[in-house]
């Protein structure tokens, strides 16, 4: 024998009692150490079955063997099925937070969205508790920054109010609030609104919430049609300004979905003794959110063991269950948390591992976009060192392995065939560098090609690069370029001229003004992001940013060349009277537009200058 196996049957004739007066029921069962701390909290359908198996079968986890060591006494709770058990081992393990139990790491509470249903007029507002309470809860959202703006949007399509006064069905005396003069609420706190009026407000509300945007969209382009027919044009036109923000804050996706169902799509990766879980939520078809959590004591070698536990933690306090839960690999509960979850929704709920399709795709996504994050986390650049979670996504939206700790974008500034310039404005760790920008002056096209400028730009900054020029010797980690398919095609064929043992190979993306597509190289298809996107919004204020700086330059050599080609010609007008006239008026036009009073009270303008300046301009 084995001096392992002789070890465990020493433990076993010396401590019979810690599984040998446990029932063979439904239940769970708690490992406690000498001096009484809870160290793991377990479920079992036999609790004297299972508690024995620790003890007479050689553990294949270093984990279970080393917790075993420390065991000194077991306490137990008999249940009456195994979903109980289940619901209960989830509140012990969050209660004593055991040593050795997987758990969700960091206990922070997410923000929903909470109507208030079980009132004459629900009220919308944000809370980080989800209750039981007979209200309607949506959620649980990632940030609380888009939360509020998902808030601020709602209350412009349909005016539900945000206020917390106590109203009644009617007699509601208050004064109205700033947001009935804005139309963000129907002022219910004055009586100025019908409850059945009211009711319809918050059936949209909820509807929009849940992803059932489509039905809202129909509704209102019949009432916009309806009211174009009744010949009431205005009505008319406020339905359809509305149909248009509508459609603009719905998600667009990128990922073809022939489902209108919900699901939760689940990807996991781990290293060492930590795992991430990423999440995908998939409504009506759509990917709508994405998150991710942390997993303590997670053994690499047993996925399935952290994923059962992520599972059964994670829904435990979930508002909404979909019907179809998308996992990489079979756990251990899965027929269990199936029951337990089909309860809770009211209908079957499936767990499911694809092996091929649309499913299998998005699954692939979450394991990788959880094996990203992990890898982030290794290098320690996710938070702590300064880069914002915007570029994360970015980083992730694009597939790239290099950190975007700097990003260069370019502009061309050309209105007509003269003073073309174009411009490089600096991100680094999602802040601006003025010290690192830099401008170009168009010197080699002709005309108004602004292909040819992108080029000629690109290939002038990188050459300064390559012949070690301390003003461009930093290289980026991505490159953002004004325009659509033709200027990144302009940008790229820049990049080709340099061989590639010259300069590594940058990523570059392109962004259209029209409706914000991103372009990126080798994908016929842009993306699209929401429009409340922090990560579209840090590439549109970069790519602002470069339209600014470039725009600034033209009209500097603009008002350089006015004042040189202008104000020369005019007799008695030499450098210290032309700058004494444009530090006054600030331009040739107000200079032109200047009275003669105004032109005289310039020092050093006499009145025969004056008057022959009136007369050139």
């Amino acid at each position: 024998m084995k001096s392992e196996e002789r070890e465990n049957t020493r433990e076993t004739q010396a401590l019979p009692e810690l599984w040998q007066s446990l029932p063979n029921v439904p239940g769970v069962y708690l490992m406690k150490a000498s001096d009484g701390s809870v160290i793991y909290v377990g479920k079992a359908i036999r609790l004297r079955t299972r508690v024995r198996s620790y003890f007479r079968e050689k553990s294949a986890h270093a984990l279970t063997s080393q917790m075993m060591r420390y065991v000194t006494e077991i306490d137990y709770i008999a249940t009456e099925t195994e979903v109980e058990a289940l619901i209960l081992e989830n509140n012990l393990i969050k209660a004593h937070q055991p040593r050795y139990n997987v758990k969700l790491k960091d206990d922070k509470r997410y923000p929903y969205l909470r109507v208030t249903t079980n009132e004459p007029f629900p009220r919308i507002h944000i809370t980080r508790t989800a209750e039981n309470d007979g209200t309607r809860y949506f959620g649980p959202f990632v940030h609380v920054r888009s939360t509020r703006q998902v808030l601020k949007q709602l209350t412009k399509f349909f005016p539900i109010r945000t206020c917390t006064l106590p109203l009644t069905k009617t007699g509601n005396k208050y004064r109205v609030c700033l947001d009935y003069h804005i139309g963000r609420c129907p002022g219910p706190c004055a009586d100025k609104i019908e409850v059945s009026d009211y009711d319809d407000i918050v059936r949209k509300v909820c509807q929009f919430l849940s992803g059932n945007t489509d039905a809202f969209v129909k509704e209102l382009t019949e009432q916009m049609e309806a009211a174009a027919e009744a010949l009431d044009f205005e009505t008319a036109a406020k339905h359809r300004d509305m149909l248009k923000d509508v459609q603009q804050a719905i998600t667009t996706q990128n990922i073809d979905s022939v489902s209108a169902a919900d699901e939760d799509v689940v990807g996991i990766a781990a290293r060492t003794d930590i795992a991430c879980v990423q999440l995908l939520r998939v409504r009506d078809g759509k990917l709508l959110e994405r998150e991710h959590y942390y997993l303590n004591d997670a053994d690499p070698e047993s996925l399935a063991t952290a994923l059962d536990a992520f599972i059964s933690q994670y829904y435990q306090n979930a508002v909404f269950v979909p019907k179809t839960i998308v996992l990489p690999m079979q756990i251990e509960s899965l027929a269990l948390i199936e029951n337990w979850l089909s309860e809770k929704r009211g209908s079957r709920v499936g767990l499911h591992v694809p092996r091929a399709g649309r499913l299998r795709k998005l699954q692939i996504l979450a394991s990788k976009n959880a094996e990203i994050l992990l890898t982030q986390r290794e290098q320690n650049v996710v938070y702590s060192s300064g880069v914002e979670p915007a570029l994360v996504e970015l980083q992730e939206l694009l597939d790239l392995k290099q950190p975007l700790r700097r990003i260069e974008a370019y502009d061309i500034s050309n209105l007509g065939d003269r003073f073309a310039v174009g411009s490089m404005v600096v991100l680094e760790d999602g802040k601006p560098v003025s010290s690192e920008y830099r401008r170009f002056r168009i010197r080699t096209v002709e005309g108004q090609n602004d292909y040819a400028m992108m080029r000629e730009v690109l290939v002038r900054r990188f050459r300064r690069a390559l012949d070690d020029d301390e003003k461009f010797n930093k290289l980026p980690d991505l490159m953002l370029i004004d325009g659509g398919k033709g200027q990144l095609s302009a940008a790229q064929a820049a990049m080709k001229t340099f061989e590639s043992s010259q300069l590594p190979d940058i990523p570059m993306i392109a962004l259209a003004k029209r409706i914000e597509e991103i372009f990126v190289p080798g994908q016929s298809e842009p993306i699209v992001l929401r429009a409340d996107n922090p990560t579209l919004h840090t590439i549109q204020r970069l790519r602002d940013e470069a339209h600014r700086f470039a725009i600034t330059y033209h009209r500097r050599l603009r008002q350089k060349s006015l004042s040189e080609s202008v104000l020369d010609e005019i007799p008695n007008i030499g450098p210290k009277r032309k700058q004494a006239l444009l530090q006054r008026f600030g331009s040739i036009d107000a200079i032109r537009e200047a009275s003669l009073d105004g032109l005289l009270s310039v020092k050093g303008i006499p009145r025969s200058v004056a008057e022959n300046i009136r007369k050139h301009l």
